[in-house]
């Protein structure tokens, strides 16, 4: 059984700093550009909180992890933050415009009772990897705080509980701010008591799919089984057996997930005819030339040719900044039957991810996904004009478009205990880092 409850919410004091001068995107997503930014846009920017910087004194005792916990501290100690007299369930309604089309996300942040993969009431559906736990737990550890929310979904096809968020307006409790993205956010927290347990009842039968923030989830993990061995009276009750969470439901329209194209460097043969040639085994190839004028047109009609193709094939884009795109859709899918030797389901074979990395990556480039991460050779991006770009500075050898993972697939894979490669799912827009945060008790 899933629990969930209300939670003291520590926010911003808006009446002494600008939510849009403090706020920022998730950690993991933040270039180093962008930080240094943050850091100048305000001295109580959550960035000082959730990525430190690094400095030449740093020892044990004394370092980012720490700095972290005196400014929270402090801040707190000063009415920079300010937490909830009550604890409420916190209602976060995001709007946004995508491909023209005006949307609205709503979902809520709660504690949830952390559960064990194990349990099958949480799953995850991405791989994750060492470094970032490490740095992630080395972050709890010192604060005793949950500064971003795991983002998860779960499934209600009738609207039940959105219907009830839905019922709650804006009061003058409301939090608002809108990003650089031009993507509004609204949050405000639901106090009484018998929604909150009428919203927990609901939830309490339901599967939770992690979205995004595995490596936040499995720290959280690791901290709370550090931290029971050392307290003698352990009640299962602690705050650290809690994370903060949004949820969302996987049903409702307003949910978005964006495509993550791979940009690759360190490529041992990046010769683009040999490339293709090898790929011409398995893949039916198109490819479209351009000059100097016609470039711009060219990509934009490679781009919805890849778009066209979105739960018909298998398709990719390609491009090794010469003066042609490539389209490559898959011949045959049975081949990962023959070349993918694992125990993996048919639903994992069939994904686009999977079958880019396995026969592209692995196969045709003749690089080892698992080593592109290790060795800082692959960059993810929602933005094709980005991928694209990165290959045309001469920063990256190649770059992969695909397109974006459904719903429906993450929901399966993760059911059936299996993961996908990283970053096989952007959902969109992301939450914000700052809007609200829990302290362990």
């Amino acid at each position: 059984m899933i629990k969930i409850k209300p939670f003291k919410g520590i926010t911003y004091n808006i009446n002494k700093v600008n939510l849009s001068n403090v706020t920022t995107p998730p950690y993991d997503i933040i270039s180093p550009e962008e930080k240094e930014n943050f850091y100048k846009k305000s001295e109580y920017s959550i960035i000082r909180l959730v990525l430190g910087k690094n400095e030449l004194s740093d020892n044990k005792l004394n370092n980012k992890y720490s700095r972290a916990a005196n400014y929270l501290k402090n801040w707190l100690d000063r009415e920079i933050l300010i937490p909830s007299k009550k604890p409420g369930i916190y209602i976060y309604e995001q709007g946004y415009e995508l491909k023209g089309k005006k949307k609205k996300r709503i979902g809520f942040i709660a504690l949830l009772k952390l559960e064990d993969f194990e349990s099958g009431k949480v799953l995850p559906h991405e791989k994750t990897f060492p470094k970032a736990k490490i740095d992630r737990f080395n972050l709890l550890s010192a604060c005793k705080t949950n500064f971003s929310q795991v983002f998860s979904l779960y499934s209600d096809p009738e609207g039940k509980i959105d219907s009830i968020l839905r019922k709650f307006s804006s009061d003058e409790s409301t939090l608002k701010v809108t990003d650089s993205d031009k993507v509004s956010h609204t949050l405000h927290p639901i106090t009484d008591k018998e929604t909150s347990e009428e919203i927990a009842n609901l939830m309490k039968d339901k599967t939770i799919f992690i979205a995004d923030g595995h490596h936040r989830y499995e720290t959280a993990l690791n901290y709370r089984n550090e931290m029971r061995q050392k307290i003698e009276s352990f009640t299962g009750e602690e705050g650290f057996n809690y994370v903060m969470m949004m949820f969302v439901n996987m049903d409702d329209e307003g949910l978005s997930v964006l495509p993550v194209h791979r940009v690759i460097k360190n490529i041992p043969s990046p010769n683009e005819d040999e490339i293709l040639k090898k790929a011409s085994n398995l893949f039916k190839i198109k490819s479209f030339e351009f000059d100097k004028d016609s470039k711009e047109e060219v990509k934009n009609t490679l781009n919805k040719k890849l778009s066209a193709e979105f739960g018909k094939s298998h398709t990719f884009g390609m491009y090794l900044g010469t003066n042609k795109y490539h389209l490559l859709t898959l011949k045959d899918e049975d081949v990962m039957n023959e070349m993918v030797l694992t125990e993996h389901s048919s639903n994992w074979k069939k994904l686009d991810i999977t079958i880019l990395h396995a026969l592209l990556i692995d196969k045709i480039l003749d690089v080892k996904s698992k080593n592109l991460i290790k060795h800082g050779s692959i960059k993810f991006t929602p933005d094709e004009n980005v991928a694209l770009g990165l290959v045309d500075k001469k920063d990256y050898q190649i770059a992969l478009l695909v397109n974006q993972t459904k719903v429906e697939e993450v929901k399966a894979i993760a059911s059936n205990r299996e993961k996908m490669p990283q970053k096989s799912t952007y959902f969109y827009p992301k939450l914000l880092t700052g809007m609200v945060i829990n302290k362990h008790d």
